[in-house]
């Protein structure tokens, strides 16, 4: 009796708060047609042409600095990160003395792969400030970035604060120069200094190395090289763990694991030719290792190659890969690229099995089921799973509600899309369901609100792409039936 007073307060609290949403987006539609986003990171046009109109500048007053500074990271959080360098730039011109926006957009070129770019940029706040200690480590780190390991080092050497940033990166630059002893002391001293716990996890990750060297007896030098080259990839110096694993396979070309380590760096950096052909040499070494196989399928499927990516990477699951979920991923990937939506749905739901505990998991097996396979029952049925593992998931009633729009259940698609909403107010694919309800129950100018809504809220993800489309063509429709009849009056009144 309890349990059900509770759901009856719980229910009508919901639809209250829903009434109001309703009532608020019963306006006059927005009659403008909202862009399809695509974009292009390194065109500043391509970008601008497709930046939702939610980050659209604002004009008609002047902005002060934190509007313009949250207006660029903004920009770059929704993958937009030429604009995002173009605001701090412009920033940067008006308010010269002010270096913030400048580290900023450095910044932004090292998350951006453009270290060279980042290394102009620092070079320049260090004329202006020569002491300047961060200015400094940023420089260190766009060196290391383009492989200019010795210009890092006397970078960092020259450095006399003592900060846990400082210690760690003379720290691995040591042990990159084979100046173990020194290495080790500086790590420690990182450690002991302080302050972020991800540089401690990264500076232990090295001390483990030279503790697995030094427990093997049998370790040799170029072993070592080996263990802090893997250091180096699980930290994310790439570039660093690249020319010591060179130096290992010039003495020792059969060292798998030294091949293993080239090819995985190589596709951390994008060089995914090199690191197929790298992965190709440890393959030869030993066909049946499952990190091999599975490193030579994701570069296969990153040159498109898809059959040879499958190929590798069902190799990979058999020899017992491990977590075996990324490997179906991947599968159902590739098989949703080649088109064999069967296969990928399979495959997505063996993702499934292994691991449900994330509801956005069920998202795209159901939307091949919906869009692709037109198996609106499957997709429910998985709908169903979801919302009995998730039930105070708002993205599991949500795709409830999608998938019964799908099975012409559209009442109870109503009620489990308005208790989404309830739960999760700014979730912006119940706004996308919502509408296309409203347009199976031939309400368009209200399903325009809530496309727009969705298009909003989604701030350039594939949400609001889908929801623009959705837009436009009702809009167009909406356009397309008022012509129709305005020409059939016109004709009548003859």
């Amino acid at each position: 009796m309890i349990k059900n007073l509770f759901r009856l307060i719980f229910l009508l609290f919901a639809a209250a708060i829903i009434s109001a949403i309703l009532y608020i987006f019963n306006l006059p539609p927005f009659q403008t047609p909202l862009a399809t986003i695509k974009s292009d990171p390194n065109s500043i046009a391509e970008e601008e042409k497709n930046l939702p109109p939610e980050l659209k500048d604002k004009v008609g007053r002047d902005k002060s600095f934190e509007e313009i500074m949250t207006r660029a990271a903004q920009l770059e959080q929704n993958g937009f990160p030429a604009l995002a360098i173009a605001q701090y730039q412009e920033d940067y011109k008006k308010n010269p003395n002010n270096l913030t926006p400048l580290y900023e957009r450095g910044k932004v070129h090292l998350r951006n792969n453009a270290p060279a770019k980042a290394e102009e940029i620092y070079r320049q706040i260090l004329e202006k400030q020569p002491n300047n200690t961060d200015a400094k480590v940023y420089l260190g780190r766009s060196l290391l970035q383009q492989r200019k390991i010795s210009e890092a080092k006397t970078i960092f050497d020259a450095i006399t604060d003592n900060t846990q940033t400082v210690k760690y990166y003379q720290g691995i630059i040591a042990a990159y120069f084979g100046e173990n002893d020194q290495a080790q002391s500086l790590l420690n001293q990182s450690i002991s200094i302080g302050g972020s716990d991800d540089l401690k996890a990264k500076a232990n990750n090295f001390l483990g190395a030279y503790n697995e060297y030094k427990f093997n007896t049998e370790s040799t030098e170029l072993h070592l090289k080996v263990l802090l080259a893997r250091s180096f990839n699980q930290c994310g110096e790439y570039e660093m763990a690249i020319p010591l694993l060179f130096e290992v396979n010039k003495q020792k070309l059969d060292y798998r694991d030294a091949w293993i380590l080239l090819g995985y760096a190589y596709l951390q950096t994008g060089k995914y030719q090199d690191a197929i052909e790298a992965l190709e040499r440890a393959k030869v070494l030993d066909n049946q290792k499952p990190e091999t196989l599975f490193y030579l399928g994701l570069g296969y499927y990153s040159l498109n190659n898809f059959k040879e990516a499958e190929a590798n990477l069902s190799k990979a699951k058999e020899f017992g890969f491990e977590p075996q979920i990324l490997v179906d991923q991947k599968l159902a990937e590739i098989y949703l690229e080649q088109q064999d939506y069967s296969k990928s749905a399979a495959n997505y739901e063996k993702v499934l099995a292994l691991n449900s505990e994330d509801v956005n998991y069920f998202v795209r097996p159901i939307w091949i089921y919906i869009e692709k396979l037109k198996q609106p029952d499957k997709a429910l049925a998985l709908a169903l799973k979801a919302a009995q593992s998730h039930p105070n998931s708002a993205m599991a009633h949500n795709l409830m509600g999608w998938t019964l729009i799908y099975n012409n259940q559209l009442g109870k698609a109503e009620a489990h899309l308005k208790l989404a909403m309830a739960l999760q107010p700014d979730l912006d694919a119940v706004y996308l369901n919502y509408g296309l309800l409203l347009e199976k129950r031939n309400l368009p100018q209200k399903a325009l609100v809530f496309y727009k809504k969705a298009h909003a809220l989604g701030q350039g993800d594939g949400v609001a792409a889908s929801a623009a489309t959705r837009y436009n063509q009702l809009l167009a429709t909406i356009n397309q039936t008022q012509s129709a009849k305005t020409l059939q009056a016109n004709t009548l009144s003859q």
